[in-house]
């Protein structure tokens, strides 16, 4: 008994260090690497991060991910996403999953993005939220929201972005939480040459600090990239590395935060071509 009072505790901890509602953190062992900076990215993890990020996909794609967090299993964050082009635009769904059997979040959400000319990308995700709490009081939690998300393109090199989630401020029924963060997020990417990327954000959850993050990714070889990053104000600092090929890419990641320990992040990307197909996103 008491050792479950103290795992308790300890998840009770690390939930709040590491953010509430970890299942709205952006995702992708290459944003996790670039300090969590997503909001002005287009790979494959839009469709979690920023759904507007999808809209130039031209082939269909199926990822995966999964975090460690703190190298605690009960702590694990799970994720897979497909995105389907279409004529006008393109089409995502994603799953996620955050916790363990006594305490999990759960969030499928489906994405439609397009883009308006070359220089414009919207998106919109719909969420369907499910929260369980298997203690003493067998309680389950219900919730739809959505997401909104826009990257503009000021230059061929340069992204501006901005996302939104639950701007409705969705309200729950429970006698422990009462409604859903918003959460905020307003980016920028620069891609300095074809080898050298910068990228910065910031986000405001309307109920903790404001978040400040920033990114670096170099590739060193063809198809490989490395990757570093941090938190300004979660004293975190992230370092991964990428590899890049025509039909799938791995992305493998670490975070260390000063108070809790180390996570690690792994993402793997499966992309079915054809000839026609030339890509459509900032990973090649």
């Amino acid at each position: 008994m008491n050792k479950r009072l103290l795992f308790i505790a300890l998840f009770s901890l690390c939930i709040n260090q590491s953010k509430a509602w970890d299942l709205i953190q952006p995702t992708g062992g290459r944003s996790s690497s670039l300090g969590r900076c997503s909001v002005a990215l287009n790979d494959f993890w839009s469709c979690n991060n920023n759904p507007a990020g999808i809209a130039s996909y031209k082939f269909l794609s199926a990822g995966i991910y999964y975090e460690n967090r703190f190298m605690i299993k009960e702590l694990g964050y799970k994720s897979a996403g497909l995105i389907f082009p279409i004529k006008q635009g393109a089409l995502g769904v994603g799953i996620n999953q955050f916790g363990y059997n006594l305490y999990n979040e759960n969030v499928i959400g489906i994405i439609y993005a397009r883009s308006f000319g070359k220089y414009l990308c919207l998106g919109l995700k719909l969420d369907y939220i499910f929260i369980k709490y298997n203690n003493d009081n067998y309680l389950n939690i219900n919730a739809v929201t959505f997401e909104f998300g826009a990257q503009s393109y000021i230059t061929e090199n340069i992204c501006l972005a901005w996302y939104i989630f639950n701007p409705t401020h969705v309200k729950i029924r429970s006698p422990n939480i009462a409604k859903f963060p918003i959460i905020m997020r307003l980016g920028i990417s620069y891609k300095a040459t074809d080898d050298f990327m910068i990228t910065s954000e910031i986000e405001e959850n309307f109920r903790d600090n404001i978040s400040f993050r920033f990114g670096l990714e170099y590739g060193i070889i063809k198809n490989v990239h490395l990757r570093c990053g941090f938190q300004l104000n979660s004293n975190i600092i992230t370092f991964g590395i990428g590899f890049n090929f025509k039909t799938f890419n791995i992305d493998i990641s670490s975070e260390i935060n000063q108070t809790l320990g180390t996570s690690l992040q792994c993402s793997l990307t499966f992309n079915i071509r054809n000839k026609n197909n030339k890509g459509g996103n900032d990973e090649e």
